[in-house]
């Protein structure tokens, strides 16, 4: 119940009930004097219309009433309110009156001996001994009112907590226990009344609860302790006396425990925060102060010592406007930051120890209490000398830049974030006229809002240099705009835009795309012209080659003597025709290859091999050749991973490498082979050298070229087509590869190439593949 109706029940307010007006005049009269309220009715009917509306805590109650009978409103008012003392005052003596009245209610029965004579003390006795009857009553309800409104506070309290609350008699037995301790222990109500405290945990916390609440019977006072789980989760327990309300001693002891857990994780992360922002502040080369109302230094951090000269102990306590070239510029930053809650960048200039001038850029902000009470101001100030320092040399530079604008044959302005004309340069002026102060879409586009293509806010916003063309209609000229960010000395940013009239170059580009046009078309006629000239050498290289195998099959016949037995001289000469059918067979084969390559159709047979095997098998091929020169070969294989290629075509890559360098190496020298993997171990690598003649510079270019050999003479002393090379090349490229060369005339030479180990087409054969170059 609310402290308002106990406050209105505490109202003296006396209720009278009367139809003589003159006895209701002095009854009322009466009660006034002594600091009653008196409210006075004159029949039955209005009294209870009244008594419905109003407490009363004592009436005045006439039997004889004109139109209900006393006693009806009697049971009538006790009914409204069983508190309110009823006085019955009547003239009439009647014995079973009294006692009827006093059935239905009534406080007192009292008889006037004079019907128009009232004795006043013993009404007066009468009604305040009434009066503090019902305040006892009144009293007694407001404490079981606010007991009972104690106890469900108290309970919802405790059942709503995420806390365990619990209650323990001496011996540790659960009196009581809260939904959420129950859900902690997994137990029901029933499970737990008249159970000890060790029936739910172990031994050791028991042993350390006994203890606890031993305490708290003898000393009679609350304990608090922290204390972990065998799961590791920390609590803190609050151990409070319960007293019996009579004789004072404890009868039991409550517990309400708090897993502190996430709360301990939160204060050593805060601890930790706070350290490390202590280490900033301390370690921050800008200075740190505090500075309350009054201007009074109330910190100073490491930084401020090193900026200022002055150690903390000089500082604390001083008046901070001593520190400014400009004493009122102290007085002005705190009464901006009072009246704004924060200032940032402010510059102002301060005095070191030493008396030297230092440029500083102040933030600020107010600094409140824990009620957010404004005391002070937290101030972070920047040593600026040098930007400042630099900003007027930068502004000296930005002057001569004027004048360098001024003297260039291009044209340059300026403009603000709101399109005004802020600088334009001679060549822009003797264009368009001075149009400084000017919007620049009117001056330059003849528009009343801004143009489409303009670039201010990509230039503004993202800070980004654009360089675009723009055709002026009105000049019938075409201009190159180079567009870029201008940071001006106080901090704002204009657009600085570079003029340069390419109309003729325009036109000249014009005439080159033309001409590019014609050359393309030549360049198409060319590639046909190729096309012709690969798919001529591949037919007659298959033309050539008709006939040549039945010449070879009709000369080994005659060798072996199927059409007779042959001389000597015979034998002799049918081994030169076979050896000349062979080279010749070679070189169809090889202008074949290079026509398929030129038309995108060799074909690749993809499986897995290893490329050492492949390399003996090329040095087998090459043993004949080897021998007749008396070359000392040294061959290096690494262990290497199994790739994916087509072996047949790297047999044939290697075996032409290694014939080179043994045919260009003088006789009785030394060629070297080796296979390694390259250091980011992602290809496998092959080589050959030689320490014969070398390559120039400029043979190197002619290298890898279809029927190109580096000397003519040489080729026909040495033999070969000159396509060996470019055949390798198409293979190797077909294998995702690399293949080059390392020379030097007179030096010898080192042919490498490279395949990857991990191919994309994998154990398949490949579509044709075509060398674009």
């Amino acid at each position: 119940m609310g402290d308002e109706k106990w406050e209105m029940r505490k109202v003296r307010s006396i209720f009278i009930v009367e139809d003589d007006p003159e006895m209701c005049i002095t009854l009322e009269n009466i009660l006034s004097e002594e600091g009653y309220t008196v409210k006075t009715a004159c029949s039955g009917g209005e009294a209870l219309r009244l008594a419905r509306k109003e407490e009363y805590s004592v009436c005045l109650l006439d039997l004889e009433l004109p139109d209900i009978s006393g006693i009806e409103v009697l049971k009538h008012l006790k009914a409204f309110n069983p508190d309110m003392c009823v006085i019955v005052i009547t003239a009439y003596e009647s014995k079973e009156k009294a006692i009827e009245a006093l059935e239905a209610g009534a406080y007192y029965y009292m008889y006037m001996h004079n019907e128009k004579t009232v004795n006043r003390a013993e009404l007066l006795v009468t009604v305040k001994r009434a009066y503090d009857t019902y305040q006892l009553l009144e009293d007694k309800k407001r404490v079981e009112d606010e007991l009972r409104w104690s106890e469900e506070k108290y309970r919802s309290l405790v059942q709503s907590t995420g806390d365990s609350v619990y209650l323990v008699d001496r011996n540790c037995k659960y009196l009581f226990m809260n939904e959420q301790h129950l859900s902690r222990l997994g137990l029901s109500k029933e499970q737990y009344l008249g159970r000890p405290y060790q029936a739910f945990h172990t031994s050791k916390e028991s042993r350390w609860f006994a203890e606890k609440v031993k305490h708290v019977f003898d000393t009679g006072t609350t304990i608090q302790h922290e204390y972990r789980d065998e799961n590791g989760r920390c609590f803190l327990k609050n151990m409070s006396p319960v007293r019996d309300p009579e004789t004072g001693m404890v009868t039991a002891v409550t517990v309400v425990s708090k897993d502190i857990t996430d709360l301990k994780s939160t204060e050593r992360e805060l601890m930790a925060t706070r350290d490390y922002l202590n280490n900033i502040i301390d370690s921050s080369a800008d200075t740190i102060t505090v500075v309350d109302k009054e201007g009074i230094v109330r910190d100073w951090n490491k930084g401020a010592e090193g900026v200022m000269g002055y150690r903390a102990e000089e500082v604390i306590g001083k008046p901070n406007k001593k520190f400014f070239l400009d004493p009122e510029d102290a007085e002005r930053i705190m009464e901006q930051v009072q009246r704004e809650g924060v200032i940032r960048n402010y510059r102002t200039v301060v005095l070191r120890k030493d008396g030297k001038q230092i440029h500083v850029s102040m933030s600020a902000s107010l600094l409140r209490d824990k009620n957010g009470v404004p005391i002070g101001t937290v101030r972070v100030s920047r040593d600026i000398t040098k930007e400042v320092e630099l900003e007027r040399r930068v502004k000296e530079e930005r002057d001569n830049l004027n004048l360098i604008f001024e003297s260039m044959v291009d044209g340059v302005y300026a403009i603000s974030r709101t399109y005004e004309v802020e600088f334009m340069n001679k060549v822009l002026r003797d264009e368009f006229g001075d149009c400084v102060g000017d919007i620049c879409y009117r001056v330059f586009h003849d528009r009343d809002e801004p143009c489409p293509l303009c670039k201010l806010q990509v230039v503004m916003e993202k800070g980004q240099t654009v360089r675009w063309e723009w055709h002026s209609s009105r000049m019938n000229k075409i201009y190159d705009l180079i567009e870029t960010p201008l940071k001006n000395i106080d901090g704002s940013i204009s657009k600085l835009t570079i003029f340069r009239d390419i109309t003729a170059r325009k036109k000249a580009e014009e005439e080159i795309r033309k001409l590019n046009r014609e050359l393309e078309l030549k360049v198409v006629d060319l590639q046909e012209a190729t096309r012709i000239k690969t798919e001529f050498l591949s037919i007659t290289s298959h033309e050539l080659r008709t006939p040549l195998t039945p010449m070879k099959a009709q000369l080994q016949m005659l060798r072996e003597g199927y059409k007779g037995k042959l001389n000597q001289r015979q034998k002799e000469s049918i081994e030169l025709i076979l050896r000349n059918l062979a080279r010749l067979d070679r070189l169809i084969n090889d202008i074949l290859d290079i026509s398929r390559i030129e038309m995108g159709r060799i074909k690749m047979a993809f499986q897995v091999m290893d490329l050492n095997d492949a390399v003996k098998e090329a040095i087998k091929m090459q043993e004949p050749f080897i021998r007749q020169k008396g070359i000392k070969l040294r061959v290096q294989l690494a262990e290497l991973p199994l790739i994916i290629g087509d072996n047949e075509r790297l047999r044939q890559v290697m075996s032409n490498l290694i014939n080179n360098a043994i045919k260009f190496s003088p006789d009785g020298s030394e060629v070297i082979i080796e296979t390694s993997t390259t250091l980011e171990g992602e290809n496998v690598l092959f080589s050959v050298t030689d320490f014969g003649i070398g390559i120039s510079e400029e043979g190197k270019k002619k290298l890898f070229q279809p029927f190109s050999q580096i000397d003519a003479s040489m080729s026909r002393e040495k033999g070969g087509t000159g396509l060996g090379l470019a055949i390798a090349k198409g293979i190797i490229r077909a294998h995702n590869g690399k293949i080059w060369v390392e020379s030097a005339q007179g030096k010898g030479s080192s042919f490498y190439f490279s395949i990857p180990i991990r191919q994309k087409v994998r154990e398949k054969e490949v579509p044709y593949i075509c060398d674009s170059n």
